[in-house]
């Protein structure tokens, strides 16, 4: 009798159905999908690395595809998303959203004719890092900038897109009749439709192969005929010249694609943090000034607002006011207020210059190497790069830079007239009293309405908001932008108003607060730098299977 092709030589279980399962093509390290939407990622031992839980109530696993170098795996759902998954922690490197629900999923490398060896001429490998200040890491909350506690080492390749030579793509089918195809995973090269006559209505794509010299996609997908009601299955066989002419110049871009994208990120978090230290000094408001409030909506004589502005018009602070500045604000308390304040101030200060400020010009750097491309149309245009396009997303992005520098200028005026306000104050003259009110009614407005006691309280409220900074943060126009009418650099613009539509000046959006400007520079870069190319073909039909 002869011998059997397979033997089995093990058995391994697990608590939950499995549906789908796929082995690393670079190391021992299996992943399985299960009917809960986890994704489960093992050892051949049957150690378990990680278990990435679903991302909602509704989602389910629809495929699995391993990077092909194995460090990074793609894990695709019901609901259109696809991510991008780090081996060695599960954390989500990058986010994808297709039309439909996702059918198929593969991802194929370039494979280079026998003999011949990787190089990226006529295109030099990017040195940006000779150039651009390493950006530093953020820290997991920030009142521990001070101590440091870095959450990721290499904060410039977060995508984890280091030394990627060939090009590879990852090919996502779902129901929308459409074939995706993402560059290194994150940038998208091309959207391939598949066109079918109006008898048959397509159901899924089974199955999509990309040749390994890039030249031909093949795709396999289920169709419902409307006549018979019967099932079909179609080959769709596209010639892909333009990947496999272009394949250079698609690495380069979606190199790029994939260092803004980081840098995106990095910055939203820097913002985040930016926030974070901004509701502190809005609470340490509220709970010192939150008893001054209940007492004058007690008493029912005027509002916290209108003894503050009494005070500064007429020099004479209310009963109530000039109790609450001697006996509740008393020096200790009140340098006690300052540190905690002073200490917020500080990390906003350290998050612009240290963090924001240097992610700001590194975004600009890579824009404008982009926009450099682009004229370059030969090469570059069919691959979805437009000049004027790229032009009007680097003035956003100079726009931010210049906004950073004017919020570095205000906290740092703040700051000083804190410690103005709180060093060395005594509290025994007039203007003691006159300069502590004039800093907090300069910095802070107050709720004049009757409900503002519960709005103190309430989560999403605060009482006192922080104008001279916290406008910055909000998506708002700015209430107080600064006078830069006496500047001399807008004195000369004026006074030279051919300059104003150059290409390397950065328009001065004055009234637009941070926040508003970031909003404009993410759209700004997704206009611009995802607009995949579209890509025909013909197809065959087969017999139904």
């Amino acid at each position: 009798m002869p011998e059997q092709a397979f033997r089995q030589v093990d058995e391994k279980h697990v608590s939950v159905e499995v549906e789908r399962m796929l082995w690393s093509p670079k190391i021992d390290l299996v992943a399985l999908s299960n009917v809960q939407g986890e994704t489960v990622l093992h050892r051949l031992s049957w150690q378990k690395v990680w278990t990435l839980p679903a991302p909602g109530e509704d989602h389910k696993v629809k495929d699995l595809a391993w990077r092909p170098d194995g460090k990074v795996l793609a894990v695709g759902y019901n609901t259109g998303k696809i991510n991008l998954c780090d081996i060695e922690n599960s954390d989500v490197l990058h986010t994808l959203t297709v039309k439909g629900e996702i059918t198929s999923m593969a991802w194929v490398t370039q494979v280079l004719p026998a003999g011949s060896v990787w190089s990226g001429d006529p295109y030099p490998e990017d040195n940006s890092d000779v150039y651009l200040p390493k950006l530093q890491p953020l820290t997991k909350s920030y009142s521990t900038l001070a101590k440091g506690g870095p959450i990721e080492e290499n904060v410039e390749d977060n995508k984890k897109l280091k030394d990627q030579k060939e090009l590879n793509l990852l090919i996502v089918g779902s129901t929308s009749q459409e074939l995706y195809l993402f560059a290194y995973g994150i940038f998208p090269a091309g959207v391939v439709p598949l066109g079918l006559s109006a008898e048959y209505q397509l159901r899924t794509i089974c199955s999509a192969v990309l040749s390994q010299d890039l030249r031909s996609l093949v795709v396999l997908a289920g169709c419902h005929d409307e006549e018979t009601k019967g099932q079909h299955h179609f080959l769709f066989t596209f010639e892909t010249t333009l990947l496999s002419s272009r394949h250079k110049e698609l690495r380069l871009v979606a190199l790029k694609y994939g260092q803004i994208s980081t840098l995106i990120g990095y910055l939203q978090s820097t913002i985040q943090q930016m926030a974070e230290a901004w509701e502190d000094i809005l609470m340490e408001m509220d709970s010192k000034l939150l008893k001054f409030a209940e007492e004058k909506k007690k008493t029912g004589q005027g509002t916290v607002t209108n003894d503050f502005l009494e005070l500064l018009m007429f020099g004479t602070p209310s009963s109530e006011l000039k109790m609450f500045l001697l006996h509740e604000l008393t020096e200790k308390g009140l340098k006690k207020l300052g540190h905690s304040i002073e200490t917020s101030y500080s990390n906003i200060q350290k998050l612009v210059v240290k963090h924001l400020q240097n992610v700001a010009q590194a975004v600009v750097y890579h824009l404008t190497d982009l926009r450099g491309m682009s004229l370059w149309s030969e090469r570059f245009e069919v691959l979805g790069l437009d000049f004027q396009q790229l032009q009007e997303t680097v003035s956003s992005a100079g726009s931010f830079v210049l906004k950073t520098s004017e919020l570095q200028q205000v906290i740092d005026g703040s700051i000083k007239n804190l410690r103005r306000s709180s060093d060395g104050c005594t509290w025994t003259t007039q203007y003691d009293i006159n300069f502590v009110a004039e800093f907090l009614t300069d910095n802070f407005t107050h709720f004049t309405d009757e409900d503002s006691i519960s709005a103190l309280r309430s989560e999403k409220n605060s009482g006192f908001k922080l104008e001279k900074v916290g406008q910055y943060l909000k998506r708002e126009d700015l209430h107080y932008p600064p006078d830069i009418s006496a500047n001399p650099w807008t004195q000369f613009l004026r006074a030279n108003t051919h300059l104003t539509d150059s290409s390397v000046l950065y328009p001065v959006k004055n009234n637009k607060s941070l926040i508003q400007l970031q909003e404009q520079l993410e759209n700004s870069i997704n206009s611009s730098l995802t607009r995949p190319a579209v890509m025909t073909g013909s197809y065959f039909p087969c017999r139904s299977l």
